[in-house]
């Protein structure tokens, strides 16, 4: 339901893209690259404003979030909503979804409308980062089970909206469109989603020497590493290896300063001891260490399973510089 504060964040790809597309310019970039150039042509995207509220359902916010932006188009208000899902499979109801996350904020929108006044028009989008390419029609009255031969008497009586679709999964790298920030984001979730961060590290490592060089631009740099780090179980070696590689050596301290500092703010801890076991596992294989036995690091108390990843961590820095 809506919620005036902001909500809570379930995933790093949940986390991801509010801080991305939170910011204005890169939400015109992706709205002025996907939506019907007529819309785009009309819209002015001056008056472009992130409205503070969510409607996703609490028991999907593990698989998708939302964000709703205002514009003018013509002189009247329009809504723009992007939905972004992020789960691995397609929801055949998102045509239904979609209508009643629309109803919620038009509701949303009377709380605080004049009395006579009309409510805006609403644009969906659907930005799909799943790993199996979208099959369900964007037409609402293909949801419907309409009877042969009485589709034009029927249609009149039902609603029908169509929504605009990103399918990333569809997309090769190259026909991703955008900008540099937005481009970068865009095929970073992509890569994310089909396992395929060292690539990406290593295809775009000149853009994001670019993007460091923009002063405005190192709060984004660092929310594409954050992601990149997070979304990687394999963190320390897929950062090892790209450092290895990398030319540009501002990029190349970028990402270990950040890699390191992910480290040391102490994101373990939330970690399961089982997480951590295998963490303390896959470090000691790293540095090419005798492995200990599972039994042995379960007798091990939680914060003697944190020093030990700790000081295998840190030897793991040391072996990147």
């Amino acid at each position: 339901m809506p919620d005036d504060a902001a909500q809570p964040v379930h995933s790093p790809h949940d986390k991801f893209f509010k801080e991305t597309f939170s910011r204005p310019e890169v939400a015109r970039e992706f709205f002025q690259t996907y939506l019907p150039p007529c819309l785009v042509e009309a819209i002015d995207w001056q008056t472009l404003k992130l409205e503070p509220t969510s409607f996703v359902d609490e028991r999907l916010a593990g698989a998708s979030s939302d964000l709703l932006y205002s514009v003018r188009l013509h002189g009247e208000p329009v809504l723009l909503y992007c939905l972004f899902e992020h789960q691995s499979t397609v929801d055949p109801d998102m045509p239904f979804r979609l209508l009643v996350y629309m109803v919620r904020i038009w509701e949303h929108w009377r709380k605080q409308a004049q009395p006579g006044e009309k409510p805006p028009c609403i644009v969906p989008i659907v930005l799909h980062q799943g790993g199996d390419p979208w099959t369900v029609s964007t037409r609402f009255l293909d949801w419907l089970a309409v009877p042969s031969g009485l589709q034009s008497e029927l249609a009149r009586f039902q609603p029908d909206f169509e929504h605009a679709l990103v399918d990333l999964s569809r997309m090769p790298l190259e026909e991703i469109g955008g900008e540099l920030v937005l481009r970068l984001g865009l095929t970073l979730m992509k890569a994310a989603r089909e396992d395929r961060l060292l690539p990406w590290l290593e295809r775009f490592g000149p853009s994001l020497g670019e993007l460091l060089r923009r002063p405005d631009r190192v709060g984004i740099f660092r929310a594409l590493m954050r992601y990149a780090l997070h979304v990687d179980a394999k963190m320390p070696s897929t950062v090892e290896e790209f450092v290895a590689r990398v030319q540009d050596q501002t990029v190349k301290s970028d990402v270990m300063s950040i890699a390191e500092q992910l480290i040391e703010r102490g994101e373990q801890r939330g970690l399961t001891k089982g997480a951590l076991l295998g963490r303390i596992q896959m470090c000691q294989e790293m540095l090419s260490l005798p492995l200990n036995s599972e039994a042995e690091l379960r007798g091990k108390t939680p914060a003697e399973l944190r020093a030990l990843l700790r000081e295998l961590e840190a030897r793991l820095r040391q072996r990147m510089k």
